[in-house]
């Protein structure tokens, strides 16, 4: 289902500006890319804190469906530079090599910086895809709830099902 919300709050001429925060506690510094300003903007996060956010060229693609828990972002970035694989080679040698690095997705009004149009935080980058000129990241909500219920059949408990298989 589209997002109606922008196009109902949005002014005709606004754009939708994308911002990307990625991060990991042994980086050097936070990650904070807009997807479609040139220049670079400054916005203000729910909290109130302001922070600039430099352009990268960067593409996105949410999942179907953001109305469930199973949120999950592509995002496709075709300038990392020589310093993103430095910190992906700290982040490999240091004691949190354990913890995923977090995305937070943002989006905004360029007629209104002060407060994201749409907001979705911590999500964990699951996959990481090096390409010739930059990088893939699949990120993904946190699987919070891994119990199973139910009893799993198989042939060794229950040899028996073998005729059925």
């Amino acid at each position: 289902m589209p997002d109606y919300n922008y196009w109902l709050s949005g002014q005709p001429d606004d754009v939708r500006l994308v911002c990307i925060e990625v991060y990991h506690p042994a980086w050097s510094k936070v990650y904070q890319m807009v997807q479609n300003h040139a220049d670079g903007i400054t916005v203000t996060h729910e909290d109130g804190t302001q922070h600039h956010y430099e352009y990268v060229p960067v593409t996105t693609q949410k999942g179907s469906n953001s109305d469930d828990l199973d949120q999950e972002i592509t995002i496709a970035v075709g300038d990392l530079g020589e310093e993103f694989p430095l910190e992906l080679d700290r982040m490999r040698a240091s004691d949190a090599s354990h913890i995923k690095p977090m995305l937070n997705y943002r989006e905004y009004n360029l007629s209104d910086l002060s407060k994201p149009q749409l907001t979705i935080k911590n999500l964990e980058v699951t996959d990481y895809e090096p390409k010739k000129e930059g990088a893939v990241f699949l990120c993904r909500a946190r699987q919070m709830n891994l119990t199973k219920t139910g009893e799993t059949y198989n042939l060794d408990d229950f040899p028996t099902l073998r005729g059925f298989v």
